[in-house]
């Protein structure tokens, strides 16, 4: 059976089927949280730390490790949300893949930075653990690195 993890090329977050070597966690069901209901009403916008707080509230009642973020009608979000945001994911929630999806442009850009820099982590993570059982793409690209003079 095929896993689904995301990669970046560019700016565009694709999904891609990975049935091997995939450095996704054990996968059970999505959950999923609608971004709108945090957002500003008049505005329809994610403008602040403390919206992000709540968010990271929802997130750790949330059964699971993978979450997507439903950004459907939100206009957009501001950096200071997505910092927040991410930047606690990447300090105290390692664990979790968030998956974010319906966003517009305007918040594509500051997603894609966050998104790369998760990604980045994981991927080390999946070549220590390769590396120290000897097994998959990381151990060999390790062995030919330091073969080289």
């Amino acid at each position: 059976m095929a896993r689904t993890v995301f990669a970046l090329t560019g700016i565009t977050v694709r999904f891609v089927p990975d049935a091997m070597n995939s450095p996704d966690p054990v996968r059970g069901p999505t959950a999923t949280i609608h971004l709108l209901a945090y957002a500003s009403p008049r505005t329809h916008t994610l403008d602040t730390a403390r919206q992000a707080h709540s968010v990271i509230a929802s997130l750790r009642r949330k059964p699971g490790n993978w979450m997507e973020l439903d950004f459907s009608g939100v206009d957009g979000a501001s950096p200071a949300f997505i910092e927040e945001l991410f930047g606690f994911i990447e300090r105290e929630m390692s664990d979790i893949w968030l998956v974010p999806t319906h966003y517009n442009e305007s918040i594509r850009p500051l997603l894609n930075r966050h998104l790369s820099l998760l990604q980045h982590r994981r991927d080390q993570a999946w070549c220590l653990a390769s590396i120290a059982t000897e097994f998959g793409s990381c151990a060999t690209s390790a062995e030919v690195s330091e073969a080289k003079p």
